[in-house]
């Protein structure tokens, strides 16, 4: 009677031993599979999103900056010689990089307000199947993008017609945004290139600002 309670003990003790070496096995099991493969999907998924949501961040910053209003007058000046000929072109330099400071800090700003609402992602997205991407509800998974811009001009001369040429004044921005999640953080960049501003301008344009790409250059260009 005594040998029979011990094996009764001993095979609670193996059934409970079981019991927590299965769990422990299925834990392992459902953190290696989130980790090598639920995790990469959320990664690129949100990757993409911040990608897409950076370059939004970028266009209404300059719609908030710029008010939909044409600032190539407050930018360039034009010159003209006694004969009123294009003599050369003044980049006003301090509105211009104040123009891209303000831009980059309203876009991360932006950028920024994005990590409060989160990243959803429907359930079938994260099977990995082609067939239940998008399928499903979507879970949501906070993100705290972390973004520095920088930003650059440059302009472009293009032929509009006889004797006629429209000048465009580019922002380009790189944004280098740091993904922070709980699971993993990965750093995206992105690059945008942005029409500024544009005018018409009526009068030969000397070859020397044809020929050049940046405002940098175009600021130490005065033709003889």
């Amino acid at each position: 009677m005594l040998k029979f309670k011990r094996i009764k003990k001993m095979s609670k003790r193996v059934k409970l031993w079981w019991f927590f070496s299965v769990f422990f096995l299925l834990f392992v099991g459902v953190l290696l599979f989130f980790n090598y493969y639920v995790n990469p999907i959320i990664i690129e998924v949100s990757e993409a999103t911040i990608k897409s949501l950076t370059s939004k961040s970028v266009n209404s910053a300059v719609q908030t900056v710029l008010n939909n209003t044409n600032v190539y007058d407050e930018l360039i000046q034009i010159n003209t010689d006694n004969d009123g000929n294009i003599s050369n072109f003044s980049v006003k330099s301090i509105l211009i990089n104040k123009l891209g400071k303000e831009i980059g800090k309203t876009a991360q700003q932006n950028l920024e307000a994005v990590g409060s609402s989160g990243i959803e992602i429907p359930l079938g997205t994260l099977t990995g199947v082609p067939l239940l991407v998008g399928v499903g509800p979507a879970l949501n998974f906070k993100v705290q993008p972390i973004g520095s811009f920088s930003s650059t001009f440059s302009s472009e001369f293009i032929s509009a017609g006889i004797n006629q040429t429209n000048h465009r004044i580019y922002l380009n921005i790189k944004a280098l945004v740091s993904l922070v999640m709980p699971t993993a953080s990965r750093s995206i960049s992105t690059n945008a290139q942005i029409l500024l501003c544009e005018s018409i301008i009526v009068g030969k344009v000397p070859d020397t600002y044809l020929n050049s790409s940046s405002l940098d250059e175009m600021m130490n260009l005065i033709p003889n």
